[in-house]
């Protein structure tokens, strides 16, 4: 199970739902077939009352997501930034971990792992040890509370400081729950991604800066549904603002989004995504999600590798923590079977973003490309210590095993994730029955015949079920109607495993290297 998947809406591993047989053989697919993501944080906007405050020898800018001292600056990932904002707004008293979870993550309960991940990283920057702190004290069974005198700071910076009031910080309002309460959408987050590096982004309105983020929340959906509300929201913010890049560029991504999982023709979706990005770019050559956004859609409509590549290294020049862009890097050199490039930069994302499981999936996805199946497998864990109830790494660490030669072991983590996910029982029953007669060929061909009513199917993914079965015909008809479709999945072509089986083949070769070409 590599990167291409059927085009159908994928499951959301951050909500339980019900699937018919059909609906549930698309989750499988339709997930892990395609290991990258486009999760964004749900980072916070910053609090009006107290932008900057001093804790100890630091100043904290909250806007601007950076912590200053002696003159030097260090930049926090969002959620870090939001974690400290809490603690210091109930500073001197401690704040339980259910509590800061609640707070920061909009959910009652988060693994250890994903706070001691959070802490450490804010400890690391606040240049703090956790068995001799100076700034964030550890207090056992109970939680954390800041230990350093905290004070708030007049944006002009003149005047004395005065102490900051313990009240609940407008950083974090609480929003709609959406998801099934997994996720809050935090009143107007900032959803720039850490835009606090060489680049100084577009400054919009509050609205039209709320429209955007929805726009990147809906677009992480993994539905037609939710694209669709993200499209509309993008729409919103550029009518808002038609002079902010960042909302150009997200309309370009869900253009290049709902092509690439085949909700409209990548010949209908093109022209649009393309004159997104270019306008983004119009705007302010400089904007990294303008280059991250036509990187992308060179990638996905035009299989423009080199093009790509180009435009993304500049979005990491303007901002080197701008997660998409790495994200989307790791796409491209994984494409072009540049493993090591790959593994690093999906690496830096997950850096950047550390307590979002896609991260660890979408590592745990190139690491198994490039065969590493056991390090894969410590990622989708890691990614399961997060949030054990992620269906999409159930289905990443299946096909991992399915790599690796153990269909058992793969077929047993799969209808795990179907357990987590409220697939039906009798589904679940008919399903193993079928495995113990056929295994996973017999999975594959109850697929192919009944697989359509499930959602949409795209041609690469077709060849790759067609594939594992030994249908070498069937398969390359496939493959070339992708190619004559432009499908986004075929620039995998040349390292998906599953096409092991048609290397030989002088017409595959040919296709193959008509893509590379490109």
């Amino acid at each position: 199970m590599s990167r291409s998947r059927a085009s159908g809406p994928p499951a959301s591993g951050n909500r339980r739902e019900t699937h018919s047989p059909d609906a549930a053989l698309t989750t499988i697919f339709s997930v892990v077939h395609f290991g990258r993501f486009m999760t964004i944080s749900n980072t916070s906007a910053h609090d009006p009352v107290a932008d900057r405050f001093r804790m100890g020898e630091w100043t904290v800018c909250q806007s601007r997501n950076v912590i200053e001292r002696d003159g030097a600056e260090t930049r926090l990932e969002p959620r870090v930034m939001d974690v400290l904002v809490y603690l210091a707004r109930r500073a001197p008293d401690p704040v339980t971990k259910q509590e800061l979870a609640e707070a920061v993550w909009g959910v009652q309960f988060i693994s250890d792992d994903a706070l001691t991940v959070t802490l450490s990283a804010l400890r690391k920057a606040l240049c703090d040890n956790a068995r001799e702190p100076r700034y964030i004290e550890t207090i056992s069974r109970r939680g954390y509370r800041v230990i350093a005198p905290v004070v708030a700071v007049a944006s002009s910076d003149a005047g004395a400081p005065r102490p900051m009031e313990p009240q609940s910080p407008s950083r974090f309002p609480r929003g709609a729950v959406l998801a099934s309460g997994a996720i809050v959408l935090f009143g107007v987050v900032s959803i720039r991604m850490l835009s606090g590096g060489q680049h100084s982004p577009h400054a919009t309105s509050a609205e039209a800066h709320e429209a955007y983020v929805k726009g990147r929340y809906f677009l992480d959906q993994r539905s037609i549904h939710g694209w669709r509300q993200g499209l509309e929201q993008f729409r919103r913010a550029v009518a808002l603002d038609p002079k902010d890049p960042a909302s150009f560029a997200g309309l370009a991504d869900a253009y290049s989004t709902m092509s690439d999982f085949g909700v409209a023709s990548p010949a209908e979706l093109r022209p649009k995504a393309m004159e997104a990005a270019n306008r983004a770019l119009a705007l302010d050559a400089k904007s990294p999600e303008a280059h991250e956004a036509r990187g992308r859609a060179a990638f996905l409509f035009d299989w423009d590798f080199a093009g790509a590549e180009r435009h993304l290294k500049e979005a990491i020049a303007e901002n080197p923590d701008y997660m998409p862009a790495h994200q989307t890097m790791a796409w491209v050199q994984s494409a072009r079977g540049r493993f090591p490039e790959a593994i690093a930069a999906a690496r830096t994302a997950l850096q950047l973003d550390p307590v979002n499981t896609a991260r660890y999936v979408e590592l745990a996805w190139v690491l198994g490309l490039a065969g590493q199946y056991q390090q894969a497998l410590r990622q989708t864990d890691r990614a399961l210590e997060v949030d054990p109830r992620s269906l999409t790494t159930y289905l990443m660490k299946g096909w991992i095993l399915e790599r690796a030669a153990y269909p058992d072991s793969a077929f047993s983590v799969y209808m795990s994730g179907w357990r987590v996910a409220g697939v039906p029982s009798d589904v679940i029953r008919s399903t193993q029955i079928s495995y113990r007669a056929h295994g996973l060929a017999g999975f594959y061909r109850n697929w192919l015949a009944h697989g359509s009513s499930g959602g949409p199917l795209s041609d690469t993914f077709r060849a790759q079920l067609y594939a594992r079965i030994g249908d070498r015909d069937h398969a390359m008809q496939a493959l070339e109607r992708a190619y004559q479709k432009r499908e986004g999945a075929l620039a995998w072509i040349n390292v998906e495993p599953t096409f092991e089986s048609l290397r030989a083949e002088p017409s595959f070769r040919r296709l193959a290297a008509r893509v590379i070409r490109q």
